[in-house]
């Protein structure tokens, strides 16, 4: 079966991923012609093959690829390549399928096992189809691409952490590590050598020179220790609590991390700006869809379980009866 069903598959990822382009000449020396253009699409009423004397029509190829590709298959009609792929493949089905009805497998128990599950694919998948006009599938899509604007602020008001701007601060700092290699560093020498760090800042240094001479973090040392726009709860808490408790501009004292000692300056602390609504109404939309699709799919298989009179059996209930244990053995008869 996986061999029949292949060519359905290859056509799938064709649809997906359409043919790369063929790799250009290398500076020819002659100017090459220009590409040819796309062969017109056959009319519906060309036949392409014939099976006996039975002719096969590109409409009856057309119409598959509908089946086969859904909102893919007018664009791969269009590209002859594409289309004559998909094109062969339908014929090598075509040329299977008329030798399966040779060997008559439509009477075998497996193509009608495999028949009846396909039937059962195909009532889901045109129900559900969101593109059959006043479909089911239509109407759920419908529903949830258009959210009433209460859907869309009670969202808001549900995820406004989502939608806030944070608290974020603007710093530079120098980190003197408590570790040299494998080898830890006393911290009355870190404190000495942030001591001279300060000092040279003091002096009137640039914090580019200075990072760049005593700063261990490889992340800020080469841009004069500044991290810019840093929303709070990304660095250590001591770092932090320090950020918010210093003045603007001036040197902190050493403060001291699992990381080390660090040296800092707070340049600049904004505070978090809360959400608006009508500047994020629209994305809201964009980002309810999943969430109300499946929650509106959800609902209407709860619905319409009572339509068709569907009920589960529970496991429990599913399961055997265990198996009544046998009568004891009657007594052996006593020798007279």
């Amino acid at each position: 079966m996986l061999k029949v069903l292949s060519p359905l598959l290859a056509l799938t990822l064709m649809a997906q991923n359409p043919p790369p382009e063929p790799p250009r000449p290398a500076a020819p020396r002659v100017q090459p012609m220009p590409p040819k253009a796309d062969a017109p699409e056959p009319k519906d009423s060309d036949v392409i093959a014939y099976l006996g004397k039975t002719a096969i029509r590109y409409g009856d190829f057309s119409a598959w690829l509908g089946v086969m590709a859904g909102p893919r298959a007018e664009s791969m009609r269009k590209q002859a390549a594409t289309r004559n792929q998909a094109q062969k493949q339908y014929l090598d089905l075509q040329v299977l399928a008329a030798k399966g009805r040779q060997e008559k497998l439509q009477d075998t128990k497996a193509f009608k096992a495999l028949v009846e599950a396909l039937k059962q694919q195909a009532y889901a998948r045109v129900l559900m189809d969101e593109d059959r006009p006043g479909g089911d599938g239509q109407k759920l899509k419908a529903e949830a691409e258009n959210p009433s604007e209460a859907d869309l602020l009670a969202y808001f008001n549900a995820n406004s952490e989502r939608y806030a701007t944070p608290e974020k601060f603007t710093a530079r700092h120098i980190l003197v590590s408590l570790k040299a290699g494998d080898q830890a560093v006393p911290e009355a020498d870190a404190l000495a050598k942030l001591a001279k760090a300060k000092a040279e800042l003091a002096a009137g240094k640039s914090w580019d020179e200075v990072a760049k001479a005593y700063s261990d973090d490889p992340g800020s040392k080469s841009s004069g220790g500044l991290y810019k726009d840093i929303p709070f709860g990304r660095f250590a808490k001591e770092f932090e609590a320090a950020v918010r408790s210093q003045d603007l501009g001036k040197l902190g004292e050493p403060v001291k991390t699992s990381f080390g000692f660090h040296l800092i300056q707070v340049e600049a602390r904004s505070p978090k700006v809360p959400g608006e609504f009508e500047k994020v109404k629209d994305a809201i939309r964009k980002q309810m869809v999943p969430e109300r699709r499946e929650k509106l799919t959800k609902a209407y298989l709860e619905r319409i379980r009572k339509d068709v009179g569907f009920r589960e059996v529970p496991e429990a209930a599913a399961a055997p009866a265990p198996a009544a244990p046998a009568p004891p053995a009657p007594p052996a008869p006593k020798a007279p």
